[in-house]
């Protein structure tokens, strides 16, 4: 039985070669997404020459100021955010919230996947661990060759006089163009696989050369409207999932269309408010009613990402009703997406790992956020902070030498390694919130399960009731 033939199945194992080629495509994306959408530059050489970084930097390593590390380390998280997404409610905001959620459902889906082709046997442990060596291996492969790439046209451009302002307009011009094309390649290509179109390689590449046949159509679109270019690919996307009557349709809607737009726009509250709320915490007072405000604001941002995850869990099964309903009235076959949401409920962290992890993306700016500040606590922990301390000159005209630099990136190298545990403490304070719920008897996945139906009652007749 194929993945999707009873409607029901949506994750299933189907071989390397769907799994692969999906895993591929999704690095090709992500890596075009750095590169459009650039982290802001925060090398240790970079702060090392500003003056003001330099002392953001030092007081990284200072254990006599632990507050202080704080309120700096959540400054530099607000002003990073404000480079990379813009300002919290602006529309390039909400355009970057919706290139990562792109990245999500699939990634989601293909973790979901393995997982379910371990569990099982239809892969053992070797070939799982030879799977995660040949993705990062690919990763840093696909990586390396943007760079070279870049550099190589760099000169090339330089070297004919062209004007370096043009060449940056052009490249993001040609990266947002690519990025269409693979967002719409992959999610044709996931379609096909749950809709169980293929199950190996040769028929992957023939849809992936469908999709991005399809996607050239529109990406010039994108080179003339830019984002508006989005919203025409929506429509067309949308007018060719009516046309065809069957639930491939249904699922290129939903990894194209329905997840990421409705988790963008969810995440893009979540990191707005969360936004809000950090310059709450990098004003606060020294001494204890500064702890107070820190503690209370961290609560509330606890909070709120959860009422987040909540309006999620409504906002996306409308979306699939409206959907299905659509999909009905033109006389198709329709995807039931209310034994999916079960699934999730028996068996949440497993089986319903996709569905789990689509509901908990308005967690992340949250989490990351105690993250930042956890880990700016520990930092003078780290092998050789006093020295790094010592080393970072605090003259604003100073600056160290070349082995000293050296020096310092080792150290800052170390201290971020607390990154780790401080993002599974932020997880296990949900983890904990989770299981208390539990205990009292509100387990969250059936709260959510019963908002679910009962917020599409109107289309599927059916409100068990809390």
């Amino acid at each position: 039985m194929g993945p999707a033939e009873t409607g029901f199945d949506l994750i299933s194992w189907q071989g390397w070669g769907v799994t692969g080629s999906i895993v591929a495509l999704l690095i090709l994306f992500t890596t075009i997404l750095l590169w459009l959408l650039p982290f802001p530059q925060m090398t240790v050489r970079g702060q090392l020459a500003k003056a003001d970084d330099r002392t953001d930097l030092r007081s990284r390593f200072a254990r006599g100021a632990p507050f202080s590390r704080y309120r700096t380390a959540i400054r530099r998280f607000d002003q990073w955010l404000t480079q990379w997404f813009g300002q919290p409610w602006s529309a390039q905001s909400f355009e970057r919230c919706v290139a990562i959620a792109f990245v999500f459902p699939v990634a989601l889906f293909l973790l979901a996947t393995v997982l379910h082709g371990y569990k099982h046997g239809k892969i053992n442990t070797t070939e799982l661990m030879l799977f995660i060596v040949a993705v990062a291996v690919v990763a840093w492969a696909v990586g390396w060759l943007f760079r070279i790439i870049y550099l190589y046209l760099q000169r090339a451009w330089r070297k004919f006089g062209g004007d370096s302002e043009l060449a940056e307009i052009i490249a993001r011009i040609l990266l947002g163009a690519f990025a269409v094309v693979f967002a719409f390649a992959i999610a044709f290509a996931v379609a096909s696989s749950v809709a169980g179109q293929f199950s190996d390689a040769g028929t992957v590449v023939l849809a992936i050369l469908g999709g991005f046949a399809f996607a050239i159509a529109f990406t010039i679109a994108y080179v003339i409207a830019g984002i508006w270019a989005l919203a025409i690919a929506l429509v067309i996307v949308t007018i060719l999932a009516l046309t065809i009557a069957k639930q491939f349709a249904f699922f290129l809607l939903l990894f194209f269309i329905i997840l990421p737009i409705l988790n963008a726009l969810m995440d893009w509250i979540s990191w707005a408010v969360t936004r809000f709320l950090l310059t709450w915490l990098h004003e606060a007072p020294d001494g204890l009613s500064g702890i107070t405000v820190v503690i209370g604001v961290l609560l509330v941002n606890v909070v709120l990402a959860l009422m987040f995850v909540v309006a999620l869990a409504i906002l996306l099964p409308i979306g699939l009703e409206m959907v299905e309903l659509m999909l009905s009235i033109f006389g198709h076959d329709t995807f039931n997406w209310r034994t999916v949401a079960a699934q999730a409920v028996q068996d949440p962290w497993n089986e319903g790992l996709f569905v789990t992890g689509m509901l908990l993306t308005p967690l992340v700016p949250s989490i990351a956020n105690m993250t930042l500040g956890l880990a700016a606590l520990t930092a003078p922990f780290s092998p050789g902070a006093y020295k790094a301390d010592q080393l970072i000159p605090e003259h604003p005209e100073a600056t160290p030498s070349e082995a000293e630099t050296s020096q310092i990136k080792w150290m800052v190298f170390w201290s971020r390694l607390w990154y780790l545990p401080s993002v599974l403490v932020a997880l296990a304070i949900y983890a904990c919130t989770w299981t208390i719920l539990y205990a009292l008897d509100m387990p969250m996945a059936k709260f959510l399960h019963t908002l679910a139906l009962c917020s599409t009652s109107w289309g599927q007749g059916t409100c068990p009731g809390f």
